[in-house]
């Protein structure tokens, strides 16, 4: 099942997207002896032609173990990728025949295929894979397995993700969303508590000191109380971090020097994340995004504060952090509303892991 992962994972590494996944079934090996296989079939979509992208598939293969030998028979492998048909083409070169020549005499790829491309049809035999289901010759018992192949096992390396972006790139919702997907313990911040925070919108300047050092207390506070509870893994729409992101930008070189002597202090004694993913826009996306959820009291956020925002972001990214990070750029996507867009990120947090 990792393989089948990691697969997935790697393919989204070229410019590929997955656009459909099927269950996983368990099947009998076929045309040898062996253990029962894994099987999948996944609708891509990508700009390479079929060529590069067996190229790609044959790479993928490679690096996950598998080494394809000239006429060396059917074998038991870690990953096998084929090319079952790319739009309706019909190629027929030496290295490269699509669709596949045996596809419609293999239950092990008709059941899963037909979950996702049903009304699909082959561009030779001119029948839906609906249709070569219901025909095929193969007696071989395929099982679907309760198991979604689109959450990879990223919290495996990962148990502790912290997500961080600029205001309004969609940290909470998409914590919100890995949380139940994953049915892990969500850590979030209850920046709508600081009694500060509408004040500072109206006047910065004025607030600025209180409003930070507000957030930098109650942060470090509840972060203690939030670990005594031991949690095996976690998913937080914060970072600590980001404390000195926004008091670098709204205090004074004076005010900022105290400010991060106490946060140098407490901060050594604090857990670390075993990943930061940074969720990265540009601003007339966060502009949107702010808009939307329409708090009161954020809706006067001029661009160039958000511009400076992220440019703070930018530094604290370029200096040594104590973690790894992983920037995803979620401009002019929907990961809440779109299940792949989602589980895109979810594979390139998995492909952080081991690549």
């Amino acid at each position: 099942m990792e393989f089948l992962h990691k697969a997935l994972a790697l393919m989204e590494a070229y410019p590929i997207s997955v656009k459909q996944l099927s269950q996983v079934y368990e099947t009998p090996a076929w045309g040898f002896e062996s253990t029962p296989f894994y099987n999948a079939c996944a609708s891509l979509d990508t700009t390479l032609d079929p060529q590069a992208l067996l190229e790609v598939f044959l790479e993928i293969e490679h690096q996950l173990g598998r080494y394809r030998e000239p006429d060396s028979g059917y074998a038991a492998r870690t990953i096998d990728l084929d090319l079952l048909f790319y739009k309706n083409e019909i190629i027929c070169a030496s290295d490269l025949k699509v669709p596949h020549p045996k596809l419609h005499q293999r239950n092990f790829v008709l059941k899963p295929l037909s979950e996702i491309a049903p009304s699909l049809t082959h561009p030779i035999l001119f029948q839906t894979v609906e249709q070569l289901v219901a025909q095929s010759p193969d007696p071989a018992e395929v099982i679907p397995l309760k198991y979604n192949l689109g959450l990879p096992p990223i919290l495996k390396v990962f148990p502790y993700i912290a997500i961080e972006g600029n205001i309004g790139v969609g940290k909470t919702t998409l914590a919100s969303l890995i949380a139940k997907h994953y049915q892990i313990v969500l850590h979030t911040e209850a920046f709508a508590e600081n009694p500060y925070l509408e004040d500072f919108y109206q006047n910065p300047e004025a607030h600025a000191l209180q409003v930070e050092t507000y957030f930098l207390n109650d942060r470090f506070e509840k972060d203690t109380l939030f670990w005594e509870k031991k949690p095996e893994a976690v998913i937080a729409d914060f970072c600590l971090h980001k404390c000195l992101v926004f008091a670098a930008e709204n205090l004074s070189s004076d005010e900022f020097e105290t400010y991060r002597e106490k946060f140098d202090l407490e901060i050594e004694q604090k857990k670390k994340p075993s990943l930061l993913l940074f969720l990265k826009a540009s601003v007339a996306h966060l502009k949107k995004q702010i808009q939307a959820r329409g708090r009161s009291f954020e809706q006067g956020i001029e661009e160039s504060y958000l511009e400076q925002i992220e440019a703070r972001y930018r530094r604290l990214l370029n200096s040594n952090l104590p973690y790894p990070v992983l920037e995803i750029d979620v401009d002019r996507i929907d990961f809440e509303k779109d299940e792949y867009t989602f589980q895109k990120i979810l594979r390139a947090v998995f492909r952080a892991s081991f690549s």
